[in-house]
């Protein structure tokens, strides 16, 4: 619908009126109570509550206890459990609580002409053959929606009881949006967290919801789960009828489902399929065997649906409950139990325009600063006392003093962080030594702007460090972005293998490995970035820099007393005036969470960088005279249900003589700086060129095979099996300035390996890889490496 051409003072009058009289029409009241069986007094747990007028729903919790915020005057409330009859009660809502304690009676429906036993196996398979020959019509029927949620998560250590065994909570109140065929988005309105992770973007949502009428299911793992409706689901499945249930007044099929093996990913449980629509309106499952969920443990989900419109079956509450078992010393179990309510369905109507892009969920600012009466109307699931008392638990400890022993944990973990993650204040290596510094963000100083500012001290090299950026957005639909930034610091020459921003302090300082070449750069560059369409980005930039030789200053190691430090190269000295292009594409989502955009976690992506960089002395100043070209192409995909396959391709080249700072460089990169792709036949050398290709593919079967193949003793086997393959080709044509004065490695021929890894080895799911080397080059012929470590 089309806004009125109305002048602005209009609108903001009619606002105004809006704020000032809307308040006094319509007061809200708070219906509460709780649900008990007729017969026994027990509490119902997970009950749905349900507003006839408004289709508003929320679901009790554990104790029976539920909770809703209704407008003023009458109301019809539904409440339905699977093993009860539905019950319709009427309240009068005014301006307080109103309370409402409601019994239900069990119920058990025989359908007339089906013998309901243990394991009708027949009757079960001509339901699901129904349900199979109805999905198109079924997934006809809904072409978009929109719906609330309220999410809650709570992880416990399940080796304490009441309030202390409760470790995080997060509440999340958000929107969805949902379009054929598989655009979705999330909008997080309101959060709340417990004390220990307040300033941290913790959030839970809903995420696209399942749909069980599709073939395979995306929730486990690489491989996709054999849906129990799957068009081939009888070639997989057992069904077995249990009895017939009444769901919102509709009868119901209750359905065991069984796995007919243990080496394909399915589900185990319980399926409900409606009487004569054949629509899945519940789902109380775990996964089987051939789900491989490592450290996760017991996992159990439940899907619950009402009807809408008395035509859509959607799911109202949604739980996943499972225990983490990490193979760590003393580190406990945890629970984790998650449920969202979901109400407020809006089905087929027009998105407007720019709802769907390349973000699937939204954080903003201020979800943390709703007020109280705003949260509790969506609240939907009341807090249990437990959980209460959680809350006030963490809050007291969060903010007392820390103890002797948790400081030290505490500090033993961000030491560890220290050493292999990407931050600002703290590395080493053996050209700077010990760095430390700091580094803040600031966001919005000016409109629109972020500045990030860093420095610090390299001891024993003895550089004082500086990086200072600033970033103007002009549009942000567009991504339309002006950048400026000034350094003066220690710098790496681009690789092939290692990550940009991998730190290799934790290799460099135990066992002096280290596979970057390190230089001193000072300058500033200038540049512009734009969406070109979605997942796409397109920067250009302006370098203006001076680049130095810097010499080895340490050679220290923790362990390693008679292994070295490698010699850092000298580079060709010299003014750089250059300009660079790079266009990127990544399939992977994104995530909007306070100003910052995230990549979205998934196993199955493909990114594609393509890029260009030339320095011409005729054309502006400059001490450099070439032009650069290279291609970098990643991905990683489920392969005929047979595991994860991960490939990886680069091409770099040159129409002249490359500076030895920006040549190609395959490295020796491993362990925490790389992924799986890397060569774990190679010597502690880089080989360069002003040319270079390299290509590695890896196939992580998982235990597929062993399960596979039926044999005893080898169907058992726990651990995960994979194969890999690589190549590369590095030359320097044309050697000039400080390529005649260091030895460089070159691969004129093709360097390739093959070999093969074992996976989960205890106690922390290492992989072990057993690669040989195809090649004449002298380098290792055959290794073992554990975790990315060379252990042989």
């Amino acid at each position: 619908m089309k806004r009125a051409n109305l002048p602005e003072t209009t609108w903001l009058v009619l606002v105004l009126v809006a704020i000032i009289i809307l308040p006094n029409i319509s007061v809200a009241g708070v219906v509460v109570g709780t649900i008990y069986d007729a017969y026994t007094n027990q509490p119902v747990p997970y009950a749905t509550v349900r507003d006839e007028s408004t289709g508003q729903s929320m679901s009790a919790n554990e104790n029976g206890e539920y909770r809703l915020r209704l407008s003023n005057g009458e109301h019809h409330l539904k409440l339905t459990h699977l093993a009860y009859r539905s019950k319709i009660i009427d309240v009068t809502v005014i301006d307080s609580n109103v309370t409402h304690d409601v019994a239900l009676v069990p119920v058990r429906v025989e359908v007339p002409g089906i013998t309901v036993s243990a394991h009708a196996l027949s009757a079960g398979q001509r339901i699901i053959v129904e349900a199979i020959k109805r999905k198109k019509e079924i997934l006809s029927k809904v072409r978009s929606y929109t719906v609330k949620a309220y999410t809650k998560l709570v992880v416990r250590n399940e080796g304490k009881n009441d309030s202390s065994s409760i470790v995080y909570l997060v509440e999340t109140q958000l929107k969805s949006f949902w379009e054929k065929p598989d655009k979705y988005k999330e909008i997080v309105t309101a959060r709340r967290v417990s004390a220990n992770l307040e300033g941290k973007d913790a959030a839970v949502t809903v995420g696209e919801i399942l749909n069980f009428n599709k073939n395979r299911l995306d929730i486990a793992g690489d491989r996709p789960v054999v849906s129990p409706t799957a068009d081939d689901a009888l070639d997989f499945y057992n069904y077995y009828l249990l009895d017939t249930l009444v769901l919102d007044g509709k009868q119901v099929f209750r359905l065991e489902i069984e796995p007919q093996n243990d080496v394909d990913p399915m589900l185990a449980g319980e399926i409900l399929i409606a009487d004569s629509t054949y629509d899945v309106v519940g789902v109380d499952a775990t996964f089987s065997k051939g789900v491989e969920t490592q450290f996760f443990k017991n996992v159990r989900f439940i899907q619950k649906y009402g009807i809408f419109e008395d035509e859509f079956w959607m799911p109202i509450e949604i739980r996943l409950e499972v225990d983490i078992d990490l193979p760590v010393p003393l580190l406990p179990v945890y629970f984790i139990d998650y449920v969202a309510a979901l109400h407020e369905y809006e089905f087929n109507i027009e998105q407007p325009e720019g709802t769907f892009d390349e973000y699937v969920l939204e954080i903003d600012e201020g979800v943390d600063d709703v007020d109280s009466s705003t949260w509790e109307q969506g609240q939907l699931i009341p807090l249990t006392v437990e959980e209460l008392g959680g809350y006030k638990r963490i809050d007291s400890v969060a903010h007392a003093p820390k103890s002797i022993p948790k400081l030290l944990l505490g500090g033993g973990l961000a030491a560890m962080y220290l050493t292999v993650a990407p931050n600002d204040f703290f590395h080493f290596n053996r050209v700077e030594g010990t760095y430390i510094g700091t580094g803040k963000k600031f966001r919005n100083l000016v409109p629109n702007t972020e500045i990030r500012l860093r420095t610090g001290y390299a001891f024993t090299g003895k550089y004082w460090q500086h990086d200072y950026k600033a970033k103007y957005t002009i549009d942000e639909k567009r991504k339309l972005k002006l950048l400026v930034g000034y350094h003066n610091r220690i710098t790496h020459r681009p690789t092939i293998v290692s990550q940009g921003d991998a730190n290799p302090t934790f290799m460099a300082a135990f066992s002096k490995t280290d596979p970057f070449d390190y230089y001193l750069e000072k300058g500033f560059d200038l540049g512009i970035g734009m969406k070109l369409l979605d997942h796409t980005r397109l920067k250009v930039n302006y370098l203006d820099q001076n680049q130095y030789s810097v010499p080895t200053a340490t050679d220290f190691g923790v362990f390693s007393t008679t292994k070295h430090h490698r010699i850092n190269p000298i580079i060709d000295d010299g003014k750089l005036r250059a300009v660079s292009m790079l266009f990127e594409y990544d399939s992977r989502n994104l995530l909007r969470i306070k100003g910052e955009d995230i990549y979205e976690f998934t196993n199955l992506y493909t990114t594609l960088q393509a890029g260009i960089e030339a320095s011409d002395p005729h054309t502006i100043a400059s001490d450099y005279h070439y032009r650069r070209y290279y291609v970098r192409f990643h991905r990683k995909q489920q392969t005929l249900g047979l595991g994860t396959t991960e490939l990886s391709m680069f091409a770099g080249a040159s129409d002249m003589s490359l500076p030895v700072q920006k040549s190609f460089a395959v490295d020796f990169g491993s362990g925490p700086l790389t992924h799986n792709l890397y060569f774990k036949t190679l010597p502690d050398t880089n080989y360069v060129g002003d040319r270079a290709a390299a290509f590695y593919i890896t196939h992580d079967f998982g235990r597929y095979l062993f399960a596979k193949s039926g044999i005893p003793l080898i169907r058992d086997i726990p651990f995960s099996l994979g194969v890999f393959y690589g190549a590369f080709w590095t030359e320097q044509r044309n050697p000039t300035g400080a390529w005649n004065s260091v030895v460089y490695a070159e691969a004129k021929k093709p360097f390739s390996e093959i070999g093969f890894h074992i996976g989960r080895i205890p106690p922390l799911n290492f992989k072990a890889y057993f690669a040989w080397n195809l090649s004449d080059y002298d380098s290792r012929r055959f290794t073992v490496s554990l975790g990315g470590f060379l252990v042989e």
